[in-house]
């Protein structure tokens, strides 16, 4: 009975969890939803689907070994709950060579801002204030 008690208090400690996703949700077009903040891109379908969420993207190129890109990963986190109408994707270099060879990387981290499929900002750096202007900028630009 003790055991039931325990398992019943924890069930309850935790409904506050499953009332309300960890990170936001957004509905999109066609019923399509949005259930994370900063999208993993590691294959071709997670690209496919990352592209279709929003004509305003952000991806950011990083690498575990990374300080810089250890340094800016709490920023970008930040950022893509602040503008909910971009879609912000992340690219680790070393799992995703061709990805990163494609967009010409050559330093992490790197960061590269689209409106549609023109490319509006490119840099690479920790920089946060940057990133954050940059973000801010694409978001100002007419739909």
């Amino acid at each position: 009975f003790f055991s039931f008690i325990v398992i019943f208090v924890r069930l309850l400690t935790m409904s506050h969890l499953l009332a309300r996703p960890s990170v936001r949700s957004l509905l999109r077009g066609a019923n399509q939803s949005r259930y994370m903040s900063v999208y993993p891109l590691k294959n071709e379908e997670t690209i496919q689907n990352f592209n279709s969420v929003s004509n305003k993207r952000v991806l950011y190129f990083t690498a575990s070994w990374c300080g810089p890109c250890k340094a800016m990963a709490p920023v970008y986190d930040k950022l893509s709950d602040s503008y909910p109408a971009v879609a912000f994707g992340k690219v680790d270099v070393d799992d995703q060579l061709p990805l990163s060879e494609d967009f010409a990387i050559s330093s992490v981290p790197t960061f590269i801002l689209f409106d549609g499929e023109k490319v509006t900002h490119r840099f690479s750096g920790a920089d946060p204030s940057k990133l954050d202007n940059s973000v801010k900028e694409l978001t100002e630009l007419p739909e």
